[in-house]
């Protein structure tokens, strides 16, 4: 007789380090927060983000495996799941409900495509610097978004980009060059 467990995938360890970083990431989230205490929080619990960066509040991060550099804006309620690092250079500017994916699984041969053998991929996502992405855009795992990017509101990124180009559309596609002046 096989025997059901509730976390048949995970040993007690690795139930506490979930179950603790879930702890903190809902306390982090907190509107009671302010932007830069936030920073300094998560900071403390193991990510790398600079002082100048700012996190609003209801920004979901899966793990401690996120880089933020310097100037970096992640607007509310963005979800960022932490399977692998999240590298977020300067002057990235995240809006609201933004996805940022890196992880995902192999799927089966069969109807049951989540099986018990299936394997994870987790895989890092780089947004280099000057990157814009607009409102409820979706970011998948391994994904390089090029310096000076803009994803448009509710894109869906499923292969790198090339530098300074508008995306939009879901996949998203590289529908205009952005000239690149003095800075």
């Amino acid at each position: 007789m096989k025997m059901f467990h509730i976390f048949p995938r995970y040993n007690k360890q690795s139930r506490f380090l979930t179950y603790t970083w879930r702890i903190l990431n809902s306390f982090q989230m907190s509107a009671i927060f302010p932007r830069r205490i936030r920073v300094i929080f998560l900071r403390l619990i193991g990510c790398k983000i600079h002082p100048s960066s700012i996190i609003a509040e209801g920004v979901f991060i899966g793990s401690n495996k996120l880089y933020c550099d310097i100037n970096v804006a992640i607007n509310i309620g963005c979800f960022l799941d932490g399977s692998s690092m999240i590298k977020l250079e300067e002057n990235v500017r995240i809006g609201p409900y933004v996805r940022i994916l890196t992880g995902t699984h192999e799927y089966a041969n069969n109807v049951f495509r989540r099986g018990s053998g299936s394997v994870d991929i987790k895989k890092p996502v780089i947004i280099e610097r000057g990157c814009w992405i607009g409102m409820g855009a979706t970011i998948l795992p391994g994904i390089t978004l090029r310096e000076g990017c803009v994803i448009a509101a509710n894109a869906t990124v499923i292969e790198s980009t090339l530098p300074n180009g508008l995306y939009a559309g879901t996949p998203a596609q590289r529908i205009k060059n952005l000239s690149v002046g003095d800075d």
